[in-house]
């Protein structure tokens, strides 16, 4: 009896000694971390401060009372969450089958919107032979405008031309009168009478 006593707690011993070690396993993130500066700006945007240095002035509340030269400090924006995503958005309900994107994927087509997009493109087409009508029209126009142009300054030479001549003209008409009037004058009535001598 006294070897089944003895036996009893050496079976025993072999089974304790097979247990597991209790593995504890941390979380992936500790609560009450601090979150690097790095990552400050993707979760909260931090307050803006700008300084504004002031030089003397009267306290508008006391005219007995003269501040010296000193710089303020303003707040000009407060501190706020960042609600901008940063990176996909996990859908938390159920396992994600296949998120699309719709970038990559082309809109279901519907015989109306077909239509559609084709009477837009006949449209953009249509205008787009009228522009170019339009330019080879304006081109044209401004070929004219300067063939018009060119054709009165000809014609503004031409008549200062003509006014020119009409002077010179007048003016030889002038010198041709005042020549007549000159040799009627200076003619004799008559021829010379013979015999008459003057000495």
């Amino acid at each position: 009896m006294k070897r089944i006593l003895i036996l009893i707690p050496l079976l025993f011993l072999p089974a304790c000694a097979t247990k597991k070690p209790v593995v504890v396993r941390m979380p992936h993130s500790v609560p009450g971390t601090t979150l690097p500066a790095d990552d400050m700006e993707s979760v909260r945007y931090g307050e803006n401060l700008k300084a504004y240095p002031v030089g003397r002035y009267v306290d508008p509340n006391n005219g007995l009372v003269m501040h010296e030269a000193h710089t303020v400090y303003r707040v000009e924006t407060t501190a706020k969450w960042n609600l901008h995503p940063n990176g996909p958005a996990n859908v938390p309900v159920g396992p994600v089958v296949g998120i699309v994107d719709p970038a990559h994927r082309e809109s279901p087509v519907t015989a109306e919107v077909a239509a559609e997009v084709n009477r837009q493109k006949y449209a953009t087409q249509a205008l787009i032979a009228q522009g170019a009508r339009m330019n080879q029209a304006l081109n044209q126009l401004s070929q004219s405008v300067s063939i018009s142009k060119q054709v009165s300054e000809e014609n503004a030479q031409l008549k200062t031309a003509v006014n020119t001549t009409q002077q010179r003209l007048e003016a030889l008409e002038e010198a041709f009168r005042q020549k007549q009037t000159e040799t009627t004058f200076t003619t004799p009535s008559g021829p010379p009478k013979q015999g008459t001598n003057d000495w």
